[in-house]
């Protein structure tokens, strides 16, 4: 089991609307108490190609729209622009986490750059990480077909009742940006490089599992999407690379110190043990020690190290899904300490105990709080400058931080396939009887108003995400429509009515004779109906005007007479 210092577990309490609204709460911020961490959360949509940047009072200080959906995560670099994990038009599986794409888009949408590692046998999935040097180390994908697994000591059995059989392997590969659409590949630790099996003693990788654990075993788990590794994380100071495994219930810690080559073998590296596994924590029963009852992992996502001069800074964070829990399901947020030594030398090594097994790390901090808290996939936590902790219940698209006993914050992702919701509509799942919602996110960040990815931006806030229904007819319209200002000619101010037959994204702007842009009258998402908007010329010529209307797939453009 993991091992306490000082068993510390967190119950939520009830959150209290921070604003009040006529209409019934149902997306949105539902807490902004006294206490949350200053700053500007990140919140990536699973279901909708969009991104949003949002303060404390959930209003939208910078929005992108994206031409695919999410691969798994976003995050804001340090120059301002988003990294990105997005789904590729080629992307061949329909596993969870598909992607095959990365992008880097400024803040203004405008995409920097873009790469996509997508063929018939391997795809980009899941999660990105940018390194300090300006590479990225991203999770793949790869095929293997049945001759290379009976090579590897699979066994066949396992292929017996399979119609069609398909193997997914992974990779870590680092990537380094060397033009508009192109990276080259600097780094990669192939998993398949490290596997040991006690089945077929004719294979050179024959062994026993439970004396190689640093080696993975190529017939535990099950076939298919074998290990799904759907979190990484890098931690500078060490070297070194945290893996979640989640179809394993682990998490493994590999050597990013050593070269491609040594990557591949057992020697070599600041730890010398070349691409190995130097440790792994969670399910030791897939290296063939223990049974259900050592399980202390069901499922986890997102690995992540707290930054060195936060809070508990050098330890990992874990989240533990708790799906297929023995006793109950429900979700758990670690903050652990990892057991390893130094030598008189200056040798790192991980710790082990005396049957085998790799020591488990000591618990310093987690939350549960079975009943309320509870997400089957994605997910994620974040430690924030304050001490608080930032967590995401990824099925539900609820964010909340955690303060000692307590949440001081709490929001809830307001878009869905279609687009945000209008506040007070149920949120609908993502089929018929299923737990997971369309407002689900993969993972959420906040970043402190000094973030340098802020530094020189207009964090004007411009209103909620979700939609406050503004339509004048009680029936909505079947048809895009644009109408003539009214009154027209006008001095100084004039009234713009359009009406739109389903909620979508609308720009409206004024532009001069001379096609200068003039005013925005409004950016932003509208519920189906007829909307109003006013233009003040106060301040402006005699003339001739334009207004154009842009959706998603419409455009209008009509004229007005400012008259003095």
């Amino acid at each position: 089991m993991l091992t306490r210092t000082a068993p510390i577990i967190i119950t939520a309490v009830v959150a209290v609307p921070a604003v009040c609204l006529c209409q019934e709460r149902t997306v949105g911020l539902f807490l902004n108490d006294e206490g949350a961490s200053p700053g500007y959360t990140l919140i990536a949509p699973h279901q909708h190609p969009s991104t949003y940047l949002v303060d404390l009072e959930g209003m939208v200080v910078n929005q992108w729209m994206h031409e695919f959906n999410i691969g798994s995560t976003t995050q804001l670099l340090q120059n301002g622009n988003l990294l990105r994990a997005s789904r590729a038009p080629n992307s061949w599986t329909t596993g969870g986490g598909r992607g095959g794409r990365i992008e880097e888009i400024a803040w203004d949408g405008e995409i920097v750059w873009q790469f996509d590692h997508v063929s018939d046998q391997y795809t980009l999935h899941h999660d990105v990480v940018a390194m300090p040097g300006g590479t990225i180390l991203a999770t793949v994908w790869e095929r293997r077909d049945e001759a290379a697994l009976l090579a590897a000591g699979y066994n066949p059995a396992n292929l017996a009742d399979a119609e069609v059989f398909e193997f997914w392997t992974e990779k870590i590969i680092e990537f380094k940006p060397v033009s508009t659409d192109r990276a080259e590949i600097v780094w990669q630790w192939d998993a398949w490089d490290h596997l040991v099996q006690n089945f077929d003693e004719s294979k050179a990788n024959f062994g026993n599992p439970s004396r190689k654990p640093d080696r993975i075993d190529i017939n535990s788990g099950d076939g298919g999407d074998w290990l799904h590794i759907n979190g990484i994380d890098y931690d500078e100071e060490l070297d070194i690379i945290a893996l979640s495994v989640s179809f394993f219930s682990e998490v493994w810690i590999i050597d990013h110190s050593t070269t491609v080559e040594e990557a591949k073998g057992s020697r070599g590296g600041n730890f010398n043990q070349g691409g190995d596994l130097l440790y792994r924590f969670g399910n030791p029963a897939m290296y063939g020690i223990g049974g259900p009852e050592s399980q202390t992992l069901f499922f986890n996502h997102s690995p992540l190290w707290i930054d060195a001069g936060l809070p508990g800074g050098g330890h990992l964070t874990v989240f533990d899904n708790g799906r297929d829990r023995p006793d109950m399901q429900y979700s758990t947020v670690y903050e652990l300490r990892l057991p390893y030594t130094e030598d008189y030398d200056g040798q790192v090594y991980f710790n082990i105990n005396v049957d085998g097994t790799f020591a488990e790390p000591e618990i310093v901090w987690s939350y549960t709080n079975p009943g309320t808290f509870y997400s089957n996939f994605i997910s994620g936590q974040q430690r924030l400058p304050n001490g608080n902790t930032l967590i995401a219940e990824g099925m539900t698209g609820r964010i909340f931080e955690i303060m000692d006993d307590r949440k001081v914050w709490e929001y809830v992702n307001p878009v869905v396939r279609t687009g945000p919701l209008e506040q007070g509509t149920p949120i609908p799942p993502f089929s018929q009887g299923n737990e997971r919602l369309q407002t689900a996110v993969y993972r959420s960040y906040r970043y402190a108003p000094d973030y340098p990815g802020l530094r020189d931006k207009d964090l004007t806030p411009m209103g909620t995400i979700e939609l406050v229904s503004s339509a004048v007819d009680k029936d909505l319209p079947s048809q895009w429509v644009l109408e003539q200002n009214y009154p027209n000619p006008f001095n100084p101010s004039t009234t713009i009515r359009f009406s739109v037959p389903e909620a979508t994204p609308v720009l409206l702007t004024v532009f001069n004779l001379l096609g200068q842009h003039v005013a925005t009258l409004y950016d932003g998402w509208k519920t189906a109906g007829t909307h109003s908007l006013a233009f003040d010329a106060t301040g402006k010529g005699s003339g001739v005007y334009t207004y154009r209307l842009q959706t998603g797939s419409h455009s209008a453009t009509r004229s007005m007479l400012l008259s003095r």
